[in-house]
């Protein structure tokens, strides 16, 4: 996460660092789940790597908590109360100035995956990746550093980290335009993306098929290690479990969801750090919440399981104004709010609070990101993926001319403005090879 440029009220910080790391705590125990498969019953602290990633980070701004290191092999071996890594991080907070602009402090290094600052997109035909080193402020055209070009792809449309780092590539193939790719679930592992440099085209180290799948689209894991993906041409929720994602197969997934109104489109997905599911409804412009306490038990045991329709603990709609139009991607921040793209028009990206996003209505977006215009081109145009890195940076990319990607640092994300808001980064231009970029992900760099 990147702090803000001033103090201001530093209990305001504290909690958002405890709710920061309950969600990176999900992670964790994917993690766990992961490496306990491979080698057996391990016992891992209550402290995850990306909780250690956060201490390391306020460690290495300034020396300001010279303690972390020493906090960092404590929490090895002990247990650490949350509120006492929100106080470190307020202490950070204090100390910090200056820090607007987008990635101002970025954590390089090849393979580095306890920084999650790499963006990696989904590009139609391969998936991209940029350095955070290159995510500078201003309008830039960098090369991607690193690609993905292999020969199963069809059209890669959402891209998520795995808690050990893998990337799954959700590939909506070719059939549905009437080609001959299926789609699928493809994983590529850290050493398979560490190599990229020599192997661009990897195969990939497992492919997930299933006869359910018509267009899969975008996915999330779950604190589990389940993943949850949205189909929008079958209008489901489909889970597969951790177990089924370790070795190529196709099968039916653990669980498949639909829901009463119906999903149509469904795009977007997200958990909230309460366990809550999001789902956009990209056709109807609707968003589905779904309490944690009414979504279906999945464990390792779950087969190919049909629940009864389940129906929405809440739902957001339109206000008459453009607030929700065929929205796209998903993603909360650190303080539990929801930020939604809209591709249709108006082409927006707004965020809902977490006392909007509770109760069923049309809620009025507390902020609304519009389109500006920088070197001649718009700065969004149909809104696909958008995803938060460690920092609070925003990212957004178009899916339609002139594919550019929009990243707003936090400064830019506390109020409403008042005009369409110039980026802290634009990303757009032919060097930058982005042709049909749809789902993005921050995560590690090789």
């Amino acid at each position: 996460m990147k702090w803000k440029s001033s103090i201001e009220t530093g209990s305001k910080y504290a909690p958002d660092i405890v709710r920061e790391i309950s969600l990176q705590r999900r992670e964790t125990f994917a993690l766990k789940t992961r490496l306990q498969k491979s080698w057996g019953r391990l016992h891992l602290s209550d402290i995850g790597f990306r909780e250690i990633a956060m201490m390391r980070r306020i460690r290495s701004m300034g020396q300001l908590f010279s303690g972390v290191q020493n906090m960092r092999e404590h929490a090895a071996r002990k247990k650490i109360l949350r509120a006492s890594l929100g106080l470190a991080g307020m202490v950070a907070v204090v100390g910090l100035s200056g820090c607007n602009g987008w990635n101002r402090y970025y954590v390089g290094g090849g393979g580095d995956y306890y920084g999650n600052n790499a963006l990696w997109v989904a590009n139609g035909t391969n998936v991209v990746e940029f350095l955070p080193s290159q995510l500078t402020n201003g309008t830039i055209d960098p090369a991607p550093h690193l690609a993905i070009n292999s020969a199963s792809f069809g059209a890669p449309q959402g891209v998520v980290f795995d808690g050990y780092g893998d990337l799954w590539v959700i590939d909506g193939g070719t059939v549905a335009a009437g080609g001959t790719v299926a789609p699928a679930l493809y994983e590529f592992t850290v050493k398979q993306l560490s190599n990229l440099s020599t192997n661009a085209a990897p195969t990939p180290a497992v492919t997930i098929s299933s006869t359910s799948f018509v267009f899969p689209q975008q996915a999330t894991f779950d604190g589990r290690g389940n993943l949850w993906v949205t189909d929008n041409g079958s209008n489901a929720v489909y889970v597969f479990t951790g177990a089924q994602l370790n070795a190529t197969a196709t099968t039916a997934p653990a669980v498949s969801i639909t829901s009463t109104p119906a999903f149509n489109g469904p795009l977007g997905i997200a958990f909230d750090y309460h366990g809550d599911l999001y789902v956009a409804n990209n056709a109807t412009t609707t968003i589905f919440g779904f309490s944690a306490a009414s979504l279906p038990a999945v464990s390792s045991s779950s087969t190919a399981t049909v629940t009864a329709a389940l129906v929405p603990t809440e739902t957001l709609s339109d206000n008459g104004s453009g607030s929700i139009q065929g929205p796209w991607g998903l993603a909360f921040d650190g303080y539990g709010n929801l930020w939604s793209s809209n591709a249709n028009a108006p082409n927006t990206v707004v965020e809902f609070t977490r006392s909007q996003i509770t109760a069923t209505g049309s809620p009025t977006p507390n902020i609304t990101l519009a389109s500006a215009t920088v070197s001649g081109n718009a700065t969004l145009v149909a809104p696909n993926g958008i995803a938060f890195d460690d920092y609070g940076d925003l990212a957004a990319v178009s899916s339609a001319s002139p594919f550019g990607v929009a990243g707003f640092g936090p400064d830019q994300l506390q109020t409403n403005p008042s005009a369409p808001l110039t980026p802290d980064l634009f990303l757009v231009g032919s060097a930058s090879t982005l042709n049909a970029p749809a789902g993005i992900a921050f995560g590690p760099s090789y």
